[in-house]
């Protein structure tokens, strides 16, 4: 499994638990932030990875 599809499964899962109401209002804004800052990380993760390749050409 490669850093992008890891980060974008902890973003799903984050975005899971947010949408469940039987969490308190604050824990599911802070949930979803989390999920946000997972998606960027996968968008950074697939750009290092294309950039690697890039370059090791």
């Amino acid at each position: 499994m490669n850093l992008n599809q890891h980060y974008r499964e902890k973003a799903a899962r984050a975005e899971r638990l947010a949408d469940d109401p039987s969490h308190r209002a604050d824990a599911r804004a802070e949930l979803r932030s989390t999920a946000r800052r997972w998606r960027h990380m996968a968008e950074q993760a697939d750009w290092l990875a294309r950039t690697s390749r890039f370059f090791k050409a």
